[in-house]
């Protein structure tokens, strides 16, 4: 039964992986075209100055 179950996950994980390229896809094409228009994605990281 166990390997029946390990193969079964298995067909289960590479499914959702096939069903998510597209949206990876389009995901990326987005973001690339926002990065083009100079939209800032993420924050800049915040650096704090220590005063000694």
């Amino acid at each position: 039964m166990t390997p029946t179950l390990l193969l079964f996950r298995d067909c289960i994980i590479c499914s959702v992986n096939v069903w998510l390229i597209p949206v990876e896809c389009a995901f990326n094409i987005i973001e690339s075209e926002l990065a083009r228009r100079g939209v800032q994605l993420y924050p800049a990281e915040q650096r704090t100055v220590c005063a000694t």
